[in-house]
């Protein structure tokens, strides 16, 4: 569901800082292949890695990539070998979030950009991504153990654990929803439990933003110094 908002975020970025196709680009924690498939389909020569082998068994039978079976803190790339790498919803499923971050400026060529997007952790994030997705009945779209709101990020502790693993933050947004279009978006929750529409579906009737408010999640880039 956050496809409509992420996607397009992350390859603008990229072609603004000037990496057209053929860049090579990592897609650390690619799950399913989303994003990975929309770089693919970008241009950019993109590997996904994850540890999961059934995500990339998954991911390699509907996007046209590379696929690698590794995790983040460990990646099996040589240093500054990569353009740019994307981490999007993944820092908060790990046990060692500065060791992924860590590696991911290590294999980074020297000005090379990561694009990353993780939920903040606050009263209302827990709220919405807990309570509603995970544990409501009639808005439960996610599994129950998803998300441990306590492995939540805030942006002034990604600030610090980047800046500690020698990166810049260039940007940072949130990433929300207007308020006028919150009854739409807890019907589309309800219709993806019941099985009435798909999660694509549901992503574009939920109508996230990129946004100014940061309390629920948060998107943004940084920069190998």
């Amino acid at each position: 569901m956050l496809d409509p908002v992420r996607g397009p975020y992350v390859t603008t970025t990229l072609e603004n800082a000037g990496l057209d196709s053929g860049w090579r680009v990592l897609d650390v924690g690619c799950g399913g292949g989303f994003l990975t498939a929309t770089l693919s389909d970008a241009g950019y020569d993109v590997i996904g890695i994850d540890p999961s082998m059934a995500s990339l068994r998954e991911a390699s039978d509907h996007v046209q990539a590379k696929f690698a079976a590794g995790a983040g803190e460990c990646l099996p790339f040589p240093d500054n070998s990569i353009d740019a790498v994307t981490c999007s919803e993944v820092l908060e499923h790990v046990d060692d979030a500065e060791a992924v971050v860590g590696e991911i400026s290590r294999v980074l060529r020297r000005g090379g950009l990561l694009v990353f997007s993780l939920p903040n952790r606050t009263l209302l994030s827990r709220l919405v991504l807990i309570e509603l997705a995970q544990r409501f009945w009639p808005t439960r779209v996610l599994p129950e153990d998803l998300h441990d709101w306590s492995r939540f990020i805030s942006p002034v502790e990604f600030h610090r654990l980047a800046t500690r693993q020698g990166l810049v933050i260039d940007e940072l947004h949130g990433v929300g929803i207007r308020p006028r279009h919150l009854p739409a978006a807890v019907a589309a929750l309800i219709a993806l439990r019941t099985g009435r529409i798909s999660y694509a579906t549901a992503g574009s009737r939920v109508q996230l933003r990129l946004s100014p408010v940061k309390t629920i999640a948060f998107i943004g880039t940084a920069r190998k110094t």
